[in-house]
């Protein structure tokens, strides 16, 4: 099988729902919840809507998180240092500039706890965003150091960390969305959207739920109306 066979078919696999679909009672915009029916345990929304599981693993990225970016300083004349906290089991950073770095040297350091990790060393970079990632445990800080010269000093407008997370473990969580044996979805509103059984389909998350989510009733797609 050629490469991009594989790819296809593991496009396929991500994409093609092989279990059971419904159509939920509610289709108007927010937060909604829904009791597992039996033998479709991996009930999913369809891929772009955040959601998740009771129990499950799930990828949270979020944009601009409070707490992470801690500013900007200049420990010498030409470079600029920006500094990071990481959330727990954060493997990935991603930096937007306001303009491009315009081919300035850029060193990453990761930190777990005071033990430094390298993650780019005097390279050059363009464009305005920087995306780290890295596969050590327990990075606490992450510092991002430009030597930007003759260049303008590089602005931070948007940071977003990926990472994964068991949103029912989370102490952040709100109680109205720790039910057991629930899929929780954010109905983006505007269409009607069908629930499938999908065991491969990520689960992603953008922030945290907030409010009271809607309980909502499942019919089979395709039976027929009473």
């Amino acid at each position: 099988m050629g490469p991009l066979l594989s790819l296809t078919t593991a496009l396929l696999v991500t994409t093609t729902p092989p279990g059971a679909c419904y159509i939920p009672s509610d289709q108007t915009a927010g937060w909604k919840r829904v009791e597992l029916p039996e033998g479709t345990p991996a009930l999913v929304a369809p891929v772009g809507i955040e959601q998740f599981r009771s129990g499950e693993r799930a990828l949270l990225q979020e944009k601009d998180p409070p707490h992470t970016y801690y500013g900007a300083s200049k420990p010498h004349a030409g470079r600029m240092e920006y500094n990071f906290l990481i959330p727990k089991g954060t493997f990935r950073l991603d930096v937007d500039f306001l303009e491009s770095l315009d081919g300035a040297k850029v060193d990453v350091t990761a930190y777990v706890g005071a033990r430094p990790y390298p993650l780019l060393s005097g390279r050059r970079r363009f464009g305005t965003n920087l995306v780290l990632d890295w596969d050590v445990r327990d990075v606490s800080s992450v510092v991002v150091s430009v030597h930007h010269h003759l260049r303008e000093e590089p602005v931070v407008r948007h940071w977003e960390v990926s990472r994964e997370v068991y949103p029912s473990q989370e102490e952040t969580l709100l109680a109205s969305f720790r039910a057991g044996r629930s899929l929780y979805y954010r109905h983006p509103g505007g269409r009607r959207i069908e629930l499938c059984g999908n065991p491969n389909q990520l689960l992603l998350l953008s922030r945290w739920p907030e409010g009271e989510p809607v309980a909502v009733t499942l019919t089979r797609a395709g039976a027929a109306a009473p």
